[in-house]
């Protein structure tokens, strides 16, 4: 009896480990460019959440911005690549407060971690392609973008405003005079 319990235990602790490792972890340039692949699957998704939550009764439905600006910001040094990618994400509402901020010109969101399964075309929602997320959790909070001007743009305005002292000077000087 005890041998039986023991294989049994075995095994549910395979099933569990074997159940976790079915999600694949994917990018959203991936889940687009192949959706036929992917769709009905369990995946693990990863980004910065963006916008606001959208919430819709017993659902939130999050946007999870994967691209390069999801490390960093332009306005926190990083350098400009490439453009947005994301997909949306429909969460439970409970569930989804674990997001505190989202990412908008002053303030770069939460990186959250998802899995769920993802949808080429979902049926309960009007064919679009979304993640129905099981898990979620908060990676990296979020923070305030500082978008303070350097001294850079002090010098630029500068050397700005004595170009058109120059040429307003010069207009005045040669002008026909009456």
């Amino acid at each position: 009896m005890k041998r039986s319990l023991f294989m049994l235990l075995i095994v549910a602790v395979c099933a569990g480990f074997s159940s976790a490792a079915a999600a694949a972890d994917v990018s959203s340039t991936v889940l687009i460019e192949e959706p036929a692949v992917w769709d009905g699957r369990v995946v693990t998704f990863t980004g910065e959440a963006v916008g606001e939550a959208m919430v819709r009764g017993d659902e939130v439905w999050l946007h999870l911005n994967d691209d390069a600006y999801a490390g960093g910001s332009i306005a926190s040094g990083a350098l400009p690549q490439g453009y947005n990618s994301g997909l949306a994400v429909v969460v439970d509402a409970e569930d989804a407060r674990v997001v505190t901020v989202f990412g908008d010109y002053r303030h770069q969101g939460d990186v959250v971690e998802v899995s769920g399964v993802f949808n080429a075309a979902c049926p309960e929602h009007g064919g679009d392609m979304d993640v129905h997320a099981t898990g979620i959790r908060v990676v990296r909070e979020g923070a305030v973008l500082d978008h303070a001007p350097g001294t850079s743009s002090f010098v630029l305005l500068g050397i700005a405003f004595a170009a058109a002292v120059t040429a307003v000077g010069a207009y005045l000087i040669r002008r026909p005079r009456d």
